[in-house]
């Protein structure tokens, strides 16, 4: 996602990464990240006051796990949703699933926060399929969410190739693959395709 917004320029969009102090999403977009300790008073009002203050950028806010129902909190009890749609910002949150029932019981919990912006759960197939656990799936029925993501499994080579420090998917996507061992280039083709396709909206719950 933020490879996407890349592609508009540094300027076009800021990072707050919640991985503090190491801040490993904001190393790959340096000019546009801020790697905050969410925990303290300071790294929760600047991430809010930022948002609604400087609105001509796109956000993205990558929360670390243990932050989650915390932030969402604050979402809550300052009426940030209120003040996005006066400030004519959409609000989409992307929830990654793992393995465990408590993931998707968090993400209920979640979705019941943002009542009007979009909830997206994202499953990745490295992980598994969560749902097929009933008790798991009966709770994924009852988020509203308006559409989920599927992440396709990828090879040990792709994971590898995708590790690289220099890699980007943007960097890519521009170069059209160029230089890209071919069998690489086609699965990373096909994943970035199978996502893309995955994008349209339209409530499902």
């Amino acid at each position: 996602m933020t490879d996407l917004l890349s592609l508009s320029g540094a300027e076009s969009f800021r990072v707050f990464d919640t991985d503090f102090p190491n801040g490993d999403l904001a190393g790959y977009f340096p000019a546009s990240s801020r790697v905050l300790d969410f925990s303290k008073t300071g790294g929760q009002v600047e991430i809010f006051d930022t948002i609604l203050s400087e609105t001509h950028f796109d956000y993205v806010v990558d929360l670390e796990a243990n932050l989650l129902q915390g932030f969402f909190k604050i979402y809550s009890d300052i009426g940030f949703e209120q003040a996005a749609a006066e400030a004519n910002l959409r609000v989409s949150v992307y929830f990654i699933l793992d393995r465990k029932v408590s993931s998707v019981s968090t993400a209920l919990t979640i979705s019941k926060s943002c009542k009007h912006a979009e909830f997206i759960p994202v499953r990745n197939e490295a992980m598994g399929n969560i749902l097929t656990v009933p008790q798991a799936a009966n709770v994924y029925g009852q988020i509203r969410h308006h559409r989920d993501i599927q992440l396709p499994r990828l090879s040990v080579n792709a994971l590898n190739y995708l590790d690289q420090p220099d890699f980007s998917f943007a960097n890519f996507l521009a170069r059209n693959g160029d230089g890209v061992p071919l069998e690489l280039k086609i699965e990373i083709w096909s994943f970035l395709e199978t996502v893309y396709n995955q994008r349209q909206s339209g409530d499902m719950n």
